[in-house]
């Protein structure tokens, strides 16, 4: 079970991630006008939604190698389930933050139609896509804790329901 104290320091790194991307990217989002390659053909779109770029892409190597490096001294499926879980609650995470601090977004242009790289024909609401997105997450954490609870998110669904099961 993830302590208090391991929750607030991948807090603490989601914050400073989207504060070095702000930096980075200032008002244009998923690396628009950043000098990086772009694969942006019918398959990219099939699995991603969106352009994979070659930022995002060594960006998130990065991150997954040093979340791993606990995997270094004392392997173990369950630490896997752990650490992956941490990964994807840190992606999502780090990337509402991105809108909160970014003087050009904030929370009030974060809805559909203010978001170019929103998938097309979803919403742009923290609901849906973030329920889908923390979703890889939640296998990890149950099997841990052997209840079935599941993640309290707007328009998310019967899966996200946030009861458990003693």
């Amino acid at each position: 079970m993830m302590s208090l104290a391991i929750g607030a320091y991948f807090f603490l790194i989601a914050f400073f991630l989207a504060h070095l991307e702000i930096q980075i990217e200032g008002p244009h989002g998923w690396a628009e006008k950043l000098p990086t390659w772009r694969w942006d053909g019918p398959g990219g779109r099939r699995w991603f939604a969106k352009p994979v770029t070659g930022y995002h892409v060594c960006l998130v190597t990065l991150i997954l190698l040093c979340v791993h490096l606990p995997q270094l001294y004392a392997g173990s499926w369950e630490r896997e389930a752990d650490l992956l879980a941490l990964f994807f609650l840190l992606t999502v995470t780090w990337d509402f933050l991105w809108f909160v601090c970014n003087r050009h977004f904030g929370v009030g242009r974060f809805r559909k139609g203010q978001i170019w790289w929103s998938p097309p024909g979803r919403s742009a609401s923290p609901g849906p896509i973030y329920c889908r997105s923390r979703s890889p997450s939640a296998p990890g954490s149950r099997r841990r804790s052997g209840r079935g609870c599941g993640w309290t998110v707007p328009g998310c669904g019967a899966w996200c329901s946030p009861s458990c099961s003693p």
